[in-house]
């Protein structure tokens, strides 16, 4: 009921183990937990070993797709990724064409996509695992370089990285 204090439910233990898998059941109960006990959200979201960003998207995958009568099985071969990222824009009338576009481009082409730009299909992916002092290298870095804090990341970090190394190497080669 909602209003009334009551006691958040329990999490059982097998929930927790199998939420990878079953992701659209963790986004029903956590968007259940939003509605019902927002207090206990971020607790839920811990005992699910999952972060406050993926437990909001989770609950908004939940609230943006529940009632749209896709087949579970199709929303999970998508993936939350994906999911997350077109949840904004769908709705009824677009549902089908976004669903087409999640089934058939990466999570970067997609962003992309829904940013109104054109991936570029010879980009590359870099992934870097950056201990903290790393990181903070990296981040004063690339916001020299042109690059802006966004939230807890970093906008326009490919540009801002590829102008500091083509410094970095003319320089080198000037001496």
């Amino acid at each position: 009921m909602k209003g009334t204090k009551s006691k958040a439910p329990r999490v059982p233990q097998a929930f927790i183990e199998m939420i990878g898998d079953h992701f659209l059941e963790a986004a029903r109960y956590l968007r259940e937990i939003q509605d019902e006990h927002p207090d206990d959200f971020m607790s839920v979201a811990r005992k699910l070993k999952i972060g406050r960003r993926k437990a909001y998207a989770l609950a908004r995958i939940d609230r943006r797709f529940h009632d749209l009568g896709i087949a579970p099985d199709r929303l999970r071969r998508i993936g939350w990724t994906k999911l997350q990222i077109i949840a904004s824009r769908i709705g009824k009338d677009n549902h089908e064409e976004l669903l087409d576009l999640a089934e058939t481009h990466s999570a970067y082409e997609l962003k992309k996509l829904m940013e109104g730009e054109e991936p570029d299909p010879d980009a590359r992916c870099i992934v870097l695992h950056l201990a903290p002092d790393q990181y903070k290298i990296f981040q004063l870095a690339i916001t020299a370089y042109g690059g802006v804090k966004s939230g807890r990341g970093l906008g326009d970090k490919e540009a801002a990285l590829t102008e500091a190394l083509a410094k970095l190497l003319s320089s080198s080669h000037s001496g």
